[in-house]
């Protein structure tokens, strides 16, 4: 008997012992304490939010401390001690009003909690993260002056900036609650200057008219400076044109696109038309402007006015509004985005100016189609082709011959639709035609800037 008591003792030890080392040292419960920062990365600006994320699934959290290491100096930047003994997560989200030196810098975050380890006294768990101090936003000037453009007619603004740590820098044009972006293309060449941008711009239809065109500046620390651009616009003249399809249009144009784009067939003849007219073309759209957003070409291969087809006629304009008739019934609308142009049948088709052949292949609703990169954001497209006379990567002259007219695509008949694009975005032809408008509002734009740039310090 005596010797079972004894045996039950030392269980009863041990098991306290157990107990002990388990609840009051760190031998067995390890730290639970977890610290996410999730801002800042690299860069930090008292500009932006500091958002830390703490948690502790054993025991609560006791103490949070933040502070920042700068020139031997220790900034407290946030304290907060928890009375209670439940909150096992908490989030931080604060921006500090502090004085900081700019430059290299520690941020440290320290917590402990209520465990019972350490022989009462607790977890804690420090991370300490390298960072950048910066505060300042970017220097960003417009060199251009006030433009004047008409809604859907092309524009320029040029502009510098410079940061130490510039991340993004951009031209955008606000209307009906959404943003057209532009980007700036850096022309440190053409200025001799580093820090030297450029954005061709455009105004697109819109139902209110209240552009608001912007520069946007914005480094490493997410610090961002804007600057507006005084643009003053007009409306152009809008035409408006009746097309009619019919069943035998639909079954020779639009359901080859729809086999070509493996799309199947809807349950009418008239869904067929209005797919491809509607979802097909927006889909060629977004895809056009992926192809130019690809542009790295920060140089002007162009050189004066650009070129219309050769011997062509026009039978339609930019921004027509094309009402669409099936049974004389009206049963869709849009606007027609570029020139249609027309020669003789199968006609060779001459590069409007200088550049780089970025695309040439099948683009659904335009057939057969070769896009030319002129550099610094600007783009023509030749559509409805039969054949290429030059590749992808060629470089091209102005009036060399690159293709040749058909009817591919939704065309109705032989002819070449042209478009020009600035950065994916379509404009009106009609102004790069006219080597006066091209001398007003890109050259003197241009010559004006380098004035400008002369007196900055």
């Amino acid at each position: 008997m005596m010797k079972k008591t004894g045996i039950l003792s030392i269980l009863v030890v041990l098991i306290g012992i157990s107990y002990m080392l388990y609840e009051f040292t760190p031998l067995i419960k390890r730290n639970a304490i977890e610290i996410t920062i999730k801002s800042p990365d690299k860069y930090f600006s008292k500009n932006n939010d500091i958002k830390i994320s703490v948690q502790d699934k054993n025991a609560g959290i006791r103490t949070v401390s933040i502070k920042i290491i700068s020139m031997d100096t220790v900034i407290d930047l946030y304290e907060k001690e928890f009375s209670d003994r439940f909150t096992k997560r908490f989030d931080i989200d604060f921006r500090t009003n502090k004085i900081i030196s700019e430059g290299n810098a520690k941020l440290l975050v320290q917590v402990t909690d209520y465990s019972k380890n350490n022989f009462m006294g607790g977890f804690e768990k420090v991370v300490e993260k390298d960072i950048i101090v910066d505060s300042k936003p970017p220097q960003l000037k417009l060199l251009s002056g006030i433009d004047r453009i008409k809604i859907t007619g092309s524009a320029l603004a040029v502009y510098y900036a410079e940061d130490p740590h510039l991340k993004d820098v951009y031209l955008a044009v606000s209307h009906d609650n959404v943003t057209d972006r532009f980007k700036a293309y850096d022309a440190s060449e053409l200025f001799n200057q580093n820090g030297v941008y450029l954005s061709f711009f455009t105004y697109r239809l819109s139902k209110n008219k209240d552009y608001s065109t912007n520069i946007y500046a914005v480094d490493e620390a997410g610090n961002k400076r804007v600057v507006h651009v005084p643009v003053y616009y007009s409306s152009p003249n809008l035409k408006e044109s009746r097309i009619d399809i019919d069943d035998m249009f639909i079954q020779n144009k639009v359901i080859p696109i729809m086999k070509n784009e493996n799309e199947p067939l809807k349950s009418t003849l008239l869904d067929d038309f209005l797919f491809v007219n509607n979802e097909i073309r927006k889909k060629n759209t977004k895809e056009i402007r992926k192809i130019c957003s690809n542009s790295s070409a920060n140089t002007f291969y162009w050189r004066g006015s650009f070129s219309q087809f050769f011997n062509s006629k026009v039978t339609a304009t930019f921004a027509d509004k094309r009402v669409y008739y099936y049974n004389d019934e009206p049963v869709d609308v849009k606007f027609h985005m570029g020139y249609d142009l027309a020669s003789t049948k199968n006609a060779k088709v001459n590069a409007a100016n200088n550049g780089k052949v970025i695309f040439e292949g099948y683009l659904g609703v335009y057939g057969n189609t070769l896009i030319i990169d002129h550099g610094f954001g600007l783009f023509s497209l030749y559509g409805h082709l039969q054949d290429f006379l030059v590749k992808a990567n060629d470089t091209v002259s102005k009036n060399q011959y690159v293709a040749i007219t058909d009817t591919s695509g939704l065309a109705g008949g032989d002819h070449l639709h042209f478009d020009i694009l600035v950065d994916g975005y379509y404009v009106n032809p009609i102004e790069w035609w006219d080597r006066h408008w091209i001398k007003t509002h890109i050259a003197s734009k241009i010559e004006e800037a380098k004035t400008r740039l002369s007196l900055i310090d």
